[in-house]
């Protein structure tokens, strides 16, 4: 679930497989933000401008992974799309054989990283909250 949603909020911050999830500062950042109302920058309403999703490389059962949000639903605060968001899936995520699942429309671009929030994160984090 995103955002509050009643007295309690469950973050997961379980290990992967990878055993490194919940123990690295960008990917805890990145469950905060979902308990304070961020989505997955791939699943914004423009995302189509801004990235290529691959279906027939991600792993069958997962693909809500990608659903696009209506922007009626989640607001982007008026924030351009942002590639270094720590809410950004990376390339290969929920890849089924390795290859891309997510590719940048920008070939400069890189996304996924987990090293902490961006300067566009921080910017709609303080719109979302009227802070200045």
């Amino acid at each position: 679930e995103v955002g509050y949603q009643g007295e309690v909020q469950v973050l997961n911050l379980a290990p992967n497989k990878l055993e490194n999830g919940c123990f690295r500062l960008g990917t805890i950042i990145h469950e905060f933000l979902h308990a304070l109302g961020f989505f997955h920058m791939q699943s914004s309403a423009d995302r189509d401008d801004y990235v290529e999703i691959v279906w027939d490389n991600i792993q069958p059962g997962t693909e809500h992974n990608f659903a696009k949000y209506n922007s009626s639903f989640v607001s982007n605060f008026d924030i351009v799309y942002d590639y270094g968001s720590v809410m950004h899936y990376p390339e290969t995520a929920f890849s089924v054989n390795g290859l891309r699942t997510i590719i940048p429309l920008d070939p400069e671009a890189t996304i996924g990283q987990r090293e902490g929030m961006s300067p566009s994160d921080v910017a709609k984090l303080r719109r979302m909250y009227g802070c200045k």
